[in-house]
């Protein structure tokens, strides 16, 4: 749809919780939180002058210069024009009225009553200062005129109407590019004619006033195009804008064709170009465009997490979209609602990330019916899931299947007295192009011995390639997992943990000789570390503050449970460990007064409510727990003599050195 239009350009943003609002030149834009309205109703109605509300249908949103879209993942907008139907920013003309349209077509002029161009979806309005033409992009009327190669949809008409005893008439002609747009080398390209000839028709000399561009109805500076990497080019006959695909500005989407998962790269650019001629002075034409890159097929992971030791299976699969829904699973034949997988022994996790993407992780118990067991020898058991997943996504409701077929297999690890662990890993069916001899141990220095084109079998030492140990009353457990990462790539494809678990109270005879060796010692190095401290709410750590959660609030005594991680490097040959940590009543960590909340990597032994460690195990979230230091400190608050200078701690002022081993 196309509006003519021309005024100032102001600038104004209000926001209201999940709603911002902005006036950006001659439109309105309302933005509303997909997130907030994810599992609710919406529509929108326009109210007249009269206190009547209208509920918009497409051929409103057409007629009366609305248009509804969803303009990103987590996010639906509104627009308006400042004269659509309803709006009140001019007083429309008493005594101006519109009488007929002509529209003039190759082959024939034909005229159209108000009434019947309000019924073939035009939308027809005057003002004092304004005659205001809508065409509708499927009007019957439009035509489709050739320029440098590229289609316009061009409108010519004649607006007659009467004011006060004299009749009037205006000459519209409205052309929009209708392709244009080129895909090459991963980079978009837009090219529009600056001088088509149903825009100057009898002109013969032009001069360029303004040509700018934007995405999202904002314009860019030359600066930000360039730190966006758009190029925008104006030569003589036309005007060409380059972006790259996956620039700032648009977004990816999910796409589904044929059952094939895949995605579609958007942008919504806009063009205005005004220029001066020798026949019709001052001509403005603003085009809006969303351009969408075409399918491209996506591979998607599936990544073997399965943990033997504690007969679990963990699959994960992804990453999706935030536009991707999981909503149900086909096991055993039978489709099972997510809400209901639990019932058949599957529990389902959705990992978030911060760019909005996300996983899911399907974790069943080897023991559950529908988990395929079978001795392939006599040592060796195989474990196989099969299952299909079904997602859809938003808002297409387009759908697509997944079928997650993995194979666990591994001989009983054999722990011998010595401490010598031999251990066999068998090709699993759910990674495409395993390559057995690229599997490896924790140490990744840690490869097999013996290698054939079905298993791979290791043999080291529990003190060896990265083995973690845990003690009990009775026993003393060595873990190891063996992975197998794709060439280039630093996350394991598929993960097998296992064990051997050796008797802490057995009298056995041993030959030994004293040799003198030298004590342990740190060398002192140098390297990049990453670390993160976040707030949980409850002591399972399970569902951290999010950002917009902050301050926390909290009365005295009441707990607060940090937790602070090593996030990079991933080396099991680290461990964290915290010296000290204090708080402030202000998020500088230099300011006074401080209070110590660990001293050496002990409890303050002079605080009332001394802070508490909590222990950290694997788990899902938890590659390597010495990785993670777990404490839970109980509210307080400053005070000098009698008067309190802080009611509650900032969370934020919290600060500790940490050290590694």
């Amino acid at each position: 749809m196309t509006n003519l239009d021309s005024g100032p350009k102001p600038f104004y943003m209000f926001n209201i919780g999940p709603v911002d609002s902005e006036c950006l030149g001659n439109l309105l834009r309302i933005t509303f939180s997909g997130e907030y309205f994810e599992d609710k109703y919406l529509s929108f109605s326009v109210v007249d002058q009269f206190g009547i509300a209208w509920e918009l249908d497409e051929a409103m949103t057409a007629q009366c210069g609305y248009t509804v879209t969803y303009s990103s993942w987590s996010s639906i907008e509104f627009r308006a024009s400042a004269l659509s139907c309803h709006s009140h920013l001019e007083p429309k003309a008493e005594e101006a009225s519109i009488w007929q349209i002509v529209f003039h077509q190759p082959e024939e002029k034909k005229a159209l009553l108000v009434s019947d161009a309000l019924s073939a979806g035009y939308g027809l309005n005057t003002t004092d200062t304004r005659v205001v033409l809508r065409i509708p992009h499927t009007a019957a009327q439009v035509q489709l005129v050739e320029d440098q190669g590229i289609t316009f949809s061009v409108v010519r008409s004649s607006t007659f109407y009467k004011y006060q005893w004299i009749i009037l008439m205006v000459d519209t002609t409205v052309a929009c590019p209708v392709d244009g747009v080129d895909y090459k080398n991963k980079t978009i390209t837009w090219k529009v004619p600056k001088y088509i000839p149903p825009l100057f028709a009898g002109a013969t000399s032009f001069k360029d006033v303004l040509v700018e561009a934007g995405v999202d109805l904002h314009r860019l500076s030359a600066k930000e195009m360039a730190s966006r990497k758009y190029v925008l080019l104006n030569d003589l006959n036309a005007i060409m804008m380059k972006i790259p695909v996956g620039a700032e500005g648009g977004h990816y989407k999910t796409s589904v064709i044929n059952g094939q998962l895949g995605a579609k790269y958007t942008i919504n650019l806009f063009l205005e170009h005004q220029w001066e001629d020798n026949k019709w002075g001052l001509t403005k034409r603003v085009i809006i465009k969303e351009i969408e890159t075409p399918f491209e097929q996506v591979e998607l992971v599936i990544t073997n997490r399965s943990n033997m030791s504690t007969r679990l299976m963990n699959v994960t699969v992804g990453t999706f979209l935030p536009d991707v829904e999981l909503v149900n699973l086909t096991i055993e034949g039978v489709t099972v609602a997510v809400s209901e997988a639990v019932q058949h022994g599957y529990l389902i996790y959705r990992t978030k990330y911060a760019n909005g993407s996300k996983t899911y992780v399907i974790q069943v118990s080897l023991d559950a019916p529908s988990i395929k067991k079978e001795y392939t020898r006599a040592d060796m058991r195989a474990y196989t899931l099969n299952v299909t997943l079904v997602f859809i996504t938003h808002p297409s409701s387009e759908t697509f299947a997944v079928p997650v077929i993995t194979l666990s297999a591994v001989r009983d690890a054999e722990c011998l007295p010595n401490g010598t662990v031999i251990i066999t890993a068998i090709k699993m069916v759910g990674v495409q192009g395993l390559d057995t001899s690229l599997l490896v141990l924790r140490d990744r220095q840690c490869k097999p011995s013996l290698v054939t084109e079905k298993t791979a079998t290791f043999k080291f030492s529990v003190k060896a390639c990265g083995t973690s140990r845990k003690f009990n009353s009775t026993t003393m457990t060595y873990e190891n997992e063996v992975l197998y990462f794709r060439p280039g790539n630093d996350t394991p494809v598929s993960k097998l943990i296992f064990a051997c678990s050796y008797a802490v109270k057995q009298t056995v005879g041993v030959r030994y000789e004293s040799k003198k060796t030298p004590l342990p010692h740190i060398t002192p190095g140098s390297g990049s570390l990453a670390l993160a401290m976040e707030i949980f709410k409850e002591k399972s750590y399970s569902e951290p503050y999010q950002e917009w959660e902050y301050p926390v609030v909290k009365y005295l005594r009441e707990a607060l449970y940090f937790e602070v991680e090593l996030l990079q490097p991933k080396d099991a040959r680290l461990e964290l460990n915290l010296d000290d940590c204090w708080a402030t009543n202000s998020q500088s960590q230099d300011t006074f007064p401080q209070w110590p909340i660990l001293i050496n990597g002990c409890e303050n032994s002079e605080d009332s409510y001394k802070t508490v460690f909590h222990e950290v195990n694997y788990s899902l979230r938890v590659e390597f727990p010495q990785h993670l230091k777990r404490f839970e400190v109980r509210m307080f608050t400053f005070v000098q003599g009698s008067t309190l200078l802080q009611e509650q701690v900032n969370d934020k002022s919290v600060r500790e050195k940490r050290s590694l081993v």
